[in-house]
């Protein structure tokens, strides 16, 4: 490594970098899993009721509505309890609070579906109703957010993929250049009767000790990356920013073992034409 520091330094990075990849993007897949399963178990369709209808409607269309397969639980909204979410989400503009007359705030049903997608087909199903006046859903939105993350999941993986392949073979070639430098002096020890083991010691370590530099640090920021990202704007405002721990160890685990085996697979066939010539 010392007569090669540039070529050295060049696999720690590749190796860095495509572990920080693999590390994020699977980080990443955790917790959208984690948020999804939120959103599945959160409102799905809020219909809005229409006041000048009696109560006994309002009843008999949460009736029909838990009579739907699809639906997993439906829950009633009085005016108080509307103008008490309204409160809460505006508790920081008062002067919003002073000027909204809260007996508008309408009743609603909040709809909690088994599969979100569904969301199309109890809006068909409730349009035209007396009882309805409006009918708000959330499951488009939730479509295109995941949608969009497992694209950006996917083109993350295929990009971590490419960047070990060239960590690999950064590797392969480094301990190729060292074995050549070295070949009369891997001759002479296989003269004198050598086993193949035993030369190809110093390089598997070479290649493991790179390996573990890059995934180390990669490591490192990752877990930063994901203890900064707790405290930021998205995780306060969109995304819930959680992991388990036991999910990171295993996850770090993982990625050590890989990288062994991988700096071992790498020396294994960095140095075979050397030690077969």
């Amino acid at each position: 490594m010392r007569r090669n520091p540039l070529l050295a330094i060049a696999t720690i990075l590749a190796v860095l970098v495509s572990s920080f990849l693999v590390f994020t993007t699977l980080s990443a897949r955790a917790i959208v899993e984690n948020n999804t399963s939120r959103w599945q178990n959160g409102v799905h369709v809020v219909i809005f009721l229409d006041d000048r209808v009696t109560s006994t409607a309002h009843k008999q269309l949460q009736e029909t509505l838990e009579s739907y397969s699809e639906v997993r639980m439906v829950e009633y909204f009085s005016k108080s309890e509307a103008a008490e979410e309204f409160k809460e989400l505006f508790s920081g503009q008062q002067e919003l609070l002073d000027e909204v007359d809260f007996e508008t705030l309408p009743t609603s049903l909040r709809v909690n579906l088994n599969n979100p997608s569904d969301y199309q087909l109890i809006i068909e199903r409730m349009e035209g109703n007396a009882a309805v006046r409006e009918i708000r859903a959330s499951g488009e939105a939730i479509e295109r957010l995941l949608s969009l993350t497992n694209t950006l999941v996917f083109s993350a993986t295929t990009f971590a993929v490419l960047i070990g392949f060239a960590a690999f073979i950064l590797i392969i070639n480094t301990l190729r250049l060292t074995a050549f430098a070295r070949r009369k002096e891997i001759k002479i020890m296989k003269t004198i009767g050598a086993s193949s083991t035993y030369i190809r010691l110093p390089f598997i370590f070479e290649a493991v000790f790179e390996s573990l530099i890059g995934t180390s640090i990669a490591i490192g920021l990752g877990w930063s990356v994901i203890q900064y990202s707790k405290n930021s704007v998205i995780a306060q405002s969109i995304f819930d920013i959680s992991i388990s721990d036991s999910y990171l160890i295993n996850l770090t685990l993982f990625l050590i073992l890989s990288t062994l085996l991988f700096g071992f697979f790498a020396s294994f066939v960095g140095i075979r034409k050397v030690l077969n010539d």
